[in-house]
């Protein structure tokens, strides 16, 4: 284990100090210090940052030493920065950034001074473009989820909201009876339980809904095979059948429940 720690800790003292170096002329050219941060050095990440009062620089290595990755924006609070890769798709270098870790701290800083001077020098026209991007793809994405919403709801489809990401649609199934009665007239049916204890990130208030079958009604399902997805406000997980046989009945989408619960009944 020492030696783990230690190889963390050369890995992470030699990338700082050759981003130092590699950046040195940035700094001495444009006013850039290194910022004294507070950060949890994860095994495949290590950070420095550098900034003025008009700018801020993050070097990031990944994954002991392969990659390098570079992200920079306006130094102000709740600026968002952007990764250097937005730059070279409009300012293409003559010779593209390779190599290893260090070519590419090397290489990278040398595609700042060339082609991104304007930018060091605290010109904001870049970050304005990018903005401006992002608020129209956001628009853009919008207006597409209000077309595909009425398309879906005109086609008879039923909306399903779910505690993250996008709603899930569904079409209509026919009225399903009780799990009493479907339970009553197949007694020795299988029961696909859910049990939201088994999670890591169970909280015994913490609701959860099905948010997608997999399987419909009357379909054979086999054994292990995933059946439905279901979701909580953290977590979305995956249910598998139990034994293979035919579904006959089910817990319908959005419907939302707290303690263990049967979910599903198949025949065999």
């Amino acid at each position: 284990m020492q030696d783990y720690y230690k190889l963390h800790a050369d890995a992470l003292y030699n990338f700082k100090n050759e981003a130092r170096k590699a950046f040195s002329i940035i700094c001495s050219s444009f006013g850039l210090k290194e910022e004294n941060i507070v950060l949890t050095e994860m095994d495949n990440l290590f950070q420095i940052r550098f900034s003025n009062h008009k700018i801020r620089i993050v070097v990031e290595g990944v994954n002991w030493g392969m990659n390098t990755n570079i992200h920079f924006g306006i130094n102000a609070k709740n600026s968002p920065l952007y990764s250097i890769l937005q730059l070279i798709k409009e300012r293409k270098p003559a010779i593209p950034v390779e190599g290893n870790q260090i070519d590419q701290l090397y290489g990278y800083s040398h595609y700042l001074m060339t082609y991104a001077a304007d930018i060091l020098k605290g010109e904001t026209n870049f970050f304005d473009q990018q903005e401006e991007l992002a608020r129209q793809e956001k628009e853009d994405s919008n207006k597409a989820l209000e077309a595909e919403s009425t398309r879906k709801l005109s086609e008879g489809y039923l909306k399903i909201n779910v505690p993250t990401g996008e709603p899930v649609w569904r079409k209509p199934r026919p009225s399903l009876s009780t799990y009493s009665d479907i339970k009553g007239k197949f007694p020795q049916s299988i029961e696909v339980l859910y049990n939201p204890g088994d999670l890591l990130s169970y909280a015994p208030s913490e609701s959860a809904i099905i948010s997608n079958w997999k399987i419909d009604l009357n379909n054979i399902v086999l054994k292990d095979e995933i059946i439905c997805e279901i979701c909580t406000d953290k977590v979305s997980v995956e249910v598998v059948a139990p034994h293979t046989g035919r579904l006959i009945w089910l817990l319908e989408e959005g419907i939302v429940f707290k303690s263990p619960i049967c979910i599903a009944l198949l025949i065999t």
